[in-house]
């Protein structure tokens, strides 16, 4: 019987953990007959009762391991400490919320054997996926943010840094991330993109519960500033073209330009050649960027048809596969 070990990450979940622990056990018990799930909830230095119910769950289940960061270090860290301790050979992570249902937690999972595919993606982003009761501004952020690092992909997925995903925890092993935070959700699927794994992208459900809606952290401007340029570095690092489209994205380059050259006093000839290698890269880097979307429209169209046409996962490549 294949072993699945089911991740669940959790920082200061609240009262709402233990509900949902025992949601997630209570679903997968019914597929026990296919599968033999096991329990590793890494409680990533939280400071209310979240270790307190992840202990009395694991009292009450059997295959339940519980990891602790003695202080807050961040999500990439919370699956970095999961993964080394993963010992099936399948793992899938869900969040301790359930805004992605236990359900799409088993799609990924089949998707793995069906496709035999290496990483099975959740995407509220790709054709046939949702996203429900999320708030305006952070769907903005987030869905911008999957836009940017899929124009890095050329267009081949749609979300990027959704933490839901189920792996072969021998393609897991061959996995590098460096971030600590958040941005390490996409740092390791373009890893697994630059090693030829065969990734698959599910159409998914993102649905807040009211309570999370509720109890949303205030607007950290600093904090967005920061996961923006994370994005960005990611996906220029990941696509090094980008970096070359990014003067045709400055609509003030050219007077910036000038204005500077004006206050150091430089000759006409220096302006001029200022003035005029400025216009040469912005058009050329438009000339770029205007290539690379119309790659990536294209790539959405075509998976916009094969989506209408019969329903099918995302395999990144322009060819069908099997039947969500």
């Amino acid at each position: 019987m294949t072993g699945v070990t089911v991740i669940v990450p959790a920082y200061n979940e609240g009262p709402g953990l233990a509900g949902a622990l025992t949601a997630i056990a209570t679903y997968f018990a019914s597929h026990d007959a296919a599968y033999e799930f096991s329990y590793l909830i890494v409680d990533d230095g939280s400071t209310d009762h979240t270790h307190a119910v992840a202990e009395a769950f694991a009292r009450r289940y059997r295959r339940v391991r519980v990891l602790r960061h003695e202080e807050n270090r961040g999500l990439g860290a919370a699956l970095r400490t999961a993964f080394e301790d993963v010992r099936t050979e399948l793992a899938v992570v869900l969040d301790a919320d359930l805004s992605y249902s236990p359900a799409t937690a088993m799609q990924l999972i089949e998707a793995l054997e069906t496709d035999r595919a290496d990483v099975a993606l959740a995407s509220p982003y790709a054709f046939g996926g949702s996203v429900l009761n999320v708030p305006p501004l952070r769907r903005l952020l987030s869905r911008e943010g999957n836009r940017f690092l899929s124009l890095a992909t050329n267009g081949r997925y749609a979300t990027l840094t959704c933490m839901v995903r189920a792996y072969r925890v021998a393609a897991l092993r061959r996995l590098e991330f460096r971030s600590d935070r958040m941005v390490a959700i996409a740092e390791m699927l373009l890893c697994a993109l630059r090693q030829n794994l065969r990734v698959v992208e599910i159409p998914a459900t993102l649905e807040w519960s009211q309570a999370r809606r509720n109890g949303g952290r205030r607007i950290d401007l600093a904090r967005i500033a920061s996961q923006i340029g994370a994005t960005v570095l990611l996906g220029c690092r990941y696509r090094p073209a980008l970096w070359l489209a990014l003067p045709g994205l400055f609509p003030g380059l050219l007077p910036l330009v000038v204005v500077l050259l004006l206050a150091f006093r430089v000759s006409r000839a220096t302006l001029a050649i200022g003035t005029t290698a400025t216009i040469v890269v912005q058009y050329t880097s438009l000339a770029l960027f205007t290539g690379q979307i119309t790659a990536f429209i294209r790539q959405k169209f075509n998976q916009r048809r094969r989506y209408r046409s019969n329903g099918v996962k995302n395999s990144g490549l322009n060819v069908p596969t099997h039947i969500a």
